[in-house]
């Protein structure tokens, strides 16, 4: 064999092992990004198991207002308590901490929950509440409040659900209270008419659709203020009347959901907290009379749109999505949960 035949055979050889490497590269990459995406699945599968299932430790952080973030050794948003019956039941307490405008001392921030769940600094974490009944409210010219019920994310009216409405303010000093109800009509609205709708006025609406419930509230130039475990915790210094406070509590009695209010005391534990002597399993929210009986504090348990590890912005595209139908207070809620995996 001529040297040419030597040279020419090395050739073909190389250029065969070159292309068998890359077709070798170009087939093992869908299968490395298969087994990533795989492994970012089981993380979020674990995940969504910890927040839903697992009332964290301690299990009482969400009401105890003395637990802050640094002394949380597991992170989860499951109601604890004997009387809680069922799976993927939420504590409201817990959702609202992860409201960026309570109280920096209660706020948890995320980078905590992140290291709580064990992610560290490898994955990011996205967490988002969704009613499953999208519930709009807007005053409307003289007295009235228009209701707009819709499913979620706003895509069809829900016809014919059930709107119960009590709506609360301020008279000559004192509380007082006007209970109403309606039902949606084929563009998914239902107007309903109060004698008087003006400062100082709180809205409590519950929308019942066969079984499927979720309540919003509206405050009209009102002091707000929060509720969480039995506290009442207020952003500035007021003198409130520990005998002019209520309960907001939403039960169901039969089939049908009701509004009602109980009158509770308050004691003043700090310039800005006040001690709530009993708090009711349903109460979704707490008013109260405050300087010379001519505010009103409202006081409601916030559920957060979203609570993210990163900026509002634009989710990677290899985050993994699940979601879980969950209960908090009375509401039905989607929670969606967002699992990625953080380049380095």
């Amino acid at each position: 064999m001529h040297s040419y035949e030597y040279i020419f055979t090395a050739v073909i050889a190389s250029a065969i092992l070159t292309a068998s490497l890359t077709i070798v590269s170009i087939m093992s990459q869908p299968s490395i990004n298969v087994s990533e995406g795989e492994h970012v699945k089981i993380v979020a599968q674990k995940i969504v198991t910890q927040l839903t299932l697992n009332p964290g430790n301690p299990p009482e952080w969400g009401s105890n207002v003395e637990i802050g973030s640094e002394d949380l050794t597991a992170f989860g948003l499951a109601k604890y308590g004997e009387a809680t019956r069922g799976a993927y039941v939420l504590d409201p307490d817990k959702v609202q901490r992860l409201d960026v405008n309570i109280p920096q001392h209660l706020y948890i921030p995320p980078n905590v929950a992140v290291k709580l769940l064990g992610l560290g600094v490898e994955y990011g974490l996205k967490l988002e509440f969704i009613p499953v009944l999208d519930v709009n409210i807007s005053l409307q010219s003289g007295v009235g409040i228009s209701i707009a019920v819709s499913s979620d994310q706003s895509m069809l009216p829900i016809i014919s659900a059930k709107v119960t409405a009590r709506l609360f303010y301020l008279h000559n000093g004192e509380v007082e209270t006007d209970l109403k109800s309606g039902t949606t009509d084929v563009n998914g609205n239902c107007d309903i008419e109060y004698d008087r709708v003006d400062s100082n006025t709180f809205l409590v609406v519950v929308v019942d659709y066969y079984g499927i419930c979720v309540v919003k509230t509206y405050a009209l130039n009102c002091i707000r203020a929060y509720f969480i475990g039995n506290q009442l915790i207020l952003n500035e210094q007021l003198t409130i009347t520990g005998s002019k406070a209520y309960q907001v509590v939403v039960v169901k009695s039969g089939e049908a959901y009701t509004i009602d209010y109980v009158q509770c005391d308050l004691t003043q534990t700090s310039p800005l907290m006040y001690n709530v002597t009993y708090v009711e399993p349903s109460a979704v929210a707490l008013l109260a009379v405050a300087d010379d009986s001519s505010i009103l504090v409202a006081a409601y348990k916030n559920v957060p749109s979203s609570y993210s590890s990163i900026p509002k912005g634009t989710l990677p595209f290899t985050a993994y999505m699940l979601e879980r139908t969950v209960v908090i207070g009375c509401s039905l809620y989607t929670l969606r949960i967002y699992v990625w995996r953080v380049i380095l």
